[in-house]
C-alpha cells in the first residue's frame, strides 16, 4: 500500500525508513521535516533500522541519509553509528564525520578514548584527530597529544593546534628545540611555530558552520521506480500525482509483461487523464508490440495527428524498432520538424538503427534542449556512429549528460577491438574524460564489454562467472570497481530492452 507524503505523520518513522531504503518514497524535504518532528520516535527507529539484518528487498543504502538524520538530531544517541563510520574510514577520516562528533562535544570523548585504545597502532592517529578536534579540554586527549607531538612533530602540533589547550606549550616548545637546523625540518618546524603562536594568543578555533539539513536533500524525490517489482510499479499507476504515474509507467518500457500487468497498462494508456501518463503507458507497453490489441492501440495513435504531443510520441518510440515499416519510419521524420517532438524522434530514430539519420543525430548533439542531445548522444553509442564519436567528448563537461556521453564514445570512437585494445581504449577515455569516478570507471568498462562482444569476443572487464579468461588475460588487473553496472537506460545494442535486461543481464 502506497504511502502519501500527507501520510507521513501518521506513519510510524521506522516505517518510512524501511520504504525509503525499498525505493518506495524518495528521501526529500517533505520526509526529513516528518521525521525531525518526532525526534525520540526517529531516534528508537534509527536504531531498530540499524540493527536489522540486511534485507533482500532494500535497493537503496541509506548509510548517507541515517548519518544526515543523526547530524541534524544531534543526539549522543548516534555515537555508536559514528564510531562504526570512524572505524571503517580507509582513506582518511571524512570532515563531515569530523564535524558530526565535533557537534557532539564532551559527550564523544569517552567513546572515543575507548575506540582509540581498541584501535590497531596505524589507525590511531586518525582517532587522536577527531579526539583533539573537539576543542574539549581533557588530561587524557592532552596526554595523547603531547605524546604525538613527540613521536610525529607535524602531526602533534596539528592536534594541539585543534585542540587549543595552552597546557600543551611546552611539549610544543621541546619538540620546536630539538628540531635539526636547515630545510629538512620546515615543515614540522612551521607547524610548530603555528601552534604555538595560537596557543599562546589563545585564539578561538574557527568553527564550522552550523548542518543544516535540508539543503541538502530536494524538496521533492521521486520513489526508486528502476528498481520497483512490477507489482509496486502497477500500484503507482493510481498515484494522485501525474509525475509519479508518469514514471512509474514508463519503467516498463521493453520489460516483459504478464496479462495482468498489461491490461492494467493498457487501461492508463487509454483512460488516464493526462495525455503524458498516457504517452509514457504506451511507451510501457512497448515489448507487447506483438500482441494484437496493444498494437491496434499504438497504430490508432500514431495515425491521429491531433492527438497530444506527449501520447503520440509514445506510441511512436513504442513502435519504433528495426523491422518497422515506412509510416513509422515517417513519423520519426515527422516528429523531428517538431520541436515538442524532437527529443522522441531521435529516440526512434536510434531504435530504428537506421544510419540514414545521421544528419539529425549530429543536429541533436548541437540541440540546447538537454532532451534532445541525451537521444543524440545515446544514438551514437548505438549505431554506432564512429563520425560522431569526437562530438561527444564536450559532454565531458556537462555534469547532466557526462555519463551518457562516456557510455556512448566507448561504443563508438574508431579504436581496434580486442580484448587486449580495449584497455588501451579505457586509459586513453580516463585520461581524455579527465579521470573517472568508480561509477564512471563501470559505466565506460561495460560499454568496452559490449564493443567486444559486438566483435565475437568475451567480456573481459565483467567476464561472465564461468567464462574461461582470453588467452594472455589471467591475472589481469581491472579499472571496474564493481559488477553492478546499474543502467537502467536502453541498452545501446538498440535491442529496445533496458540495458539491465539486456546485455548488462
Amino acid at each position: 500500500m502506497l504511502i502519501l507524503p500527507e501520510q507521513y505523520g501518521q506513519t510510524p518513522a521506522l516505517r518510512l525508513l524501511e520504504e525509503a531504503e525499498r525505493g518506495r518514497i524518495g528521501f526529500d524535504q517533505r520526509l526529513i521535516r516528518s521525521l525531525l518532528a518526532r525526534p525520540e520516535e526517529t531516534l528508537d527507529a534509527l536504531e531498530k533500522f540499524l540493527a536489522q539484518p540486511p534485507r533482500e528487498e532494500a535497493v537503496a543504502d541509506l548509510t548517507e541519509q541515517v548519518f544526515d538524520l543523526y547530524r541534524a538530531l544531534r543526539s549522543p544517541r548516534a555515537l555508536p553509528f559514528y564510531l562504526d563510520l570512524l572505524r571503517n574510514a580507509r582513506e582518511g577520516v571524512p570532515d563531515e564525520l569530523v564535524e558530526a562528533f565535533h557537534e557532539l562535544g564532551a559527550a564523544a570523548v569517552e567513546p572515543l578514548l575507548e575506540a582509540y585504545e581498541a584501535a590497531p597502532e596505524d589507525e590511531r592517529p586518525d582517532v587522536l584527530f577527531v579526539l583533539a578536534s573537539l576543542g574539549v579540554p581533557h588530561p587524557r586527549i592532552r596526554g595523547l597529544v603531547a605524546e604525538r607531538i613527540g613521536q610525529d612533530p607535524y602531526e602533534g602540533a596539528l592536534c594541539a593546534s585543534l585542540c587549543r589547550d595552552a597546557e600543551l606549550l611546552p611539549a610544543l616548545r621541546e619538540a620546536l628545540a630539538a628540531l635539526p637546523p636547515g630545510d629538512s625540518a620546515r615543515h614540522e618546524r612551521k607547524a610548530l611555530e603555528e601552534a604555538i603562536e595560537a596557543l599562546e594568543k589563545q585564539e578561538p578555533r574557527e568553527e564550522p558552520e552550523p548542518f543544516d539539513i535540508l539543503p541538502q536533500y530536494p524538496e521533492q524525490a521521486p520513489p526508486l521506480f528502476d528498481h520497483l517489482s512490477h507489482a509496486e510499479l502497477v500500484e503507482f499507476l493510481d498515484h494522485p500525482d501525474a509525475e509519479f504515474r508518469a514514471r512509474a509507467a514508463r519503467s516498463f518500457a521493453d520489460e516483459e509483461l504478464d496479462e495482468t500487468v498489461r491490461r492494467r497498462l493498457l487501461k492508463t494508456a487509454r483512460e488516464d487523464a493526462d495525455p503524458r501518463v498516457r504517452g509514457e503507458a504506451l511507451r510501457g507497453l512497448s515489448a507487447c508490440g506483438a500482441d494484437p490489441e496493444v498494437f491496434a492501440l499504438l497504430n490508432e495513435v500514431l495515425r491521429d495527428r491531433a492527438r497530444p504531443a506527449e501520447e503520440w510520441s509514445g506510441a511512436l518510440v513504442a513502435l519504433a524498432e528495426p523491422d518497422a515499416g515506412l509510416e513509422v519510419r515517417r513519423a520519426a521524420e515527422e516528429a523531428w520538424e517538431r520541436k515538442e517532438t524532437r527529443a522522441a524522434a531521435l529516440e526512434a530514430m536510434w531504435r530504428l538503427r537506421d544510419r540514414r539519420y545521421l544528419r539529425q543525430i549530429a543536429a541533436g548533439l548541437k540541440d540546447p534542449d538537454p532532451d534532445v542531445a541525451r537521444e543524440a548522444i545515446r544514438a551514437v553509442g548505438v549505431l554506432p556512429a564512429e563520425e560522431l564519436a569526437i562530438e561527444l567528448v564536450p559532454f565531458f563537461q556537462n555534469e547532466d549528460l557526462r555519463e551518457d556521453a562516456l557510455f556512448s564514445y566507448a561504443l563508438a570512437v574508431r579504436h581496434e577491438t580486442t580484448p587486449k585494445s580495449v584497455r588501451r581504449l579505457f586509459e586513453r577515455i580516463a585520461e581524455r574524460a579527465g579521470g573517472l569516478t568508480d561509477h564512471e570507471e563501470d559505466v565506460v568498462a561495460s560499454a568496452l564489454d559490449m564493443r567486444l562482444e559486438r566483435e565475437g569476443y568475451r567480456p573481459v572487464f565483467f567476464p561472465e562467472e564461468d567464462a574461461e579468461p582470453e588467452e594472455g588475460l589471467a591475472g589481469r588487473p581491472g579499472p571496474a570497481k564493481s559488477q553492478k553496472v546499474g543502467r537502467n537506460d536502453p541498452c545501446p545494442c538498440g535491442s529496445g530492452k533496458k540495458y539491465k535486461k539486456c546485455c548488462g543481464a
